[in-house]
């Protein structure tokens, strides 16, 4: 298939897929949600099982829609056995699609992390994979992990990286590009992590990762700035055209995407990967356009 370099794109490749992804949805009871899940619905790309508390999922404050026989109600009250009987349903294979809903995310990391009950295989490595959308980028942009790993050691990074070329690559992304993100394109080795990309890299040279591009540390205006990187003169395949970030922390990736989220108007998709079935994990404060569009990019990669 061709390429997909935007969320509209990627809803457009899903309708004409026509094949709709089951999804449970763990205490399904907040308005965001509900507005994402429903449009995911409307759009034909999944059957949405809300559970939670069927008084507050049926509310005309949050369940303001036509009956669908795609949308299935299960009354669980409490939010433990909500997100339990959502986890459930996805390891027995009863939901293709695993969502938070109005749950810490202790709660429903501590139910997937479950070892007998829960959807992370033994030996996979937890981590958060995104999409972003940058109006003035031109295409979408991988990035992990601003989330869950707050400093990776070399075999998360290794696994992360693995994750974000899955991913890129089931958007149509044949060949992607991938940056190991630092301040500049100076291989410090005082600093901790700068080893670690010197092994990726040696890693990537001896077949690693793929049919893909790797390279750094690169900064961020020679790995998505052609014009500005080409002022550095620093020779690159990766210039100013990169599919995928990767960086230092999560504190740096959490801190780049809602700085672009706040004022460029960034919008991005996110999930939990290296479990069984993806899982939707957005925060309260995203936007139902975010949350809709990470329930797309779940079902792509199903």
């Amino acid at each position: 298939m061709d390429s997909i370099s935007s969320f509209s794109e990627l809803t457009a490749h899903l309708t004409r897929v026509n094949c709709r992804k089951r999804m449970a949805v763990a205490n399904a009871v907040d308005s965001h949600t509900l507005e994402a899940v429903l449009r995911a619905v409307d759009s034909g790309i999944v059957e949405a099982y809300l559970i939670g508390d069927v008084a507050a999922i049926e509310s005309p404050a949050l369940f303001a829609h036509n009956p669908s026989p795609f949308i299935h109600i299960i009354d669980k009250p409490d939010v433990l056995e909500a997100t339990l009987e959502a986890v459930r349903m996805v390891k027995w294979g009863e939901a293709d699609i695993l969502m938070k809903g109005l749950v810490n995310t202790d709660v429903l990391l501590r139910a997937i992390l479950d070892k007998e009950k829960g959807l992370l295989p033994a030996g996979k490595v937890l981590s958060y994979s995104a999409a972003l959308q940058v109006p003035l980028y031109h295409k979408l942009l991988f990035f992990t992990d601003p989330v869950v790993i707050p400093s990776p050691n070399l075999l998360q990074r290794t696994a992360m990286i693995k994750y974000c070329i899955a991913t890129a690559q089931k958007f149509g992304i044949a060949k992607p590009k991938v940056a190991l993100i630092h301040a500049t394109e100076v291989a410090n080795p005082k600093i901790q992590y700068m080893q670690d990309y010197l092994d990726l890299k040696a890693a990537w040279r001896h077949g690693e990762f793929g049919d893909v591009i790797l390279d750094g540390p690169l900064d961020i205006f020679l790995a998505l700035d052609k014009e500005r990187g080409s002022i550095k003169n620093v020779p690159t395949p990766v210039l100013g055209d990169a599919d995928i970030l990767i960086f230092p922390n999560f504190e740096c990736a959490n801190t780049f995407y809602k700085g672009l989220s706040l004022f460029a108007h960034a919008e991005m998709a996110g999930l939990l990967q290296g479990t069984d079935k993806p899982v939707v994990l957005t925060s309260r404060s995203e936007s139902i356009d975010s949350k809709f569009y990470s329930i797309a990019m779940a079902c792509v990669l199903v």
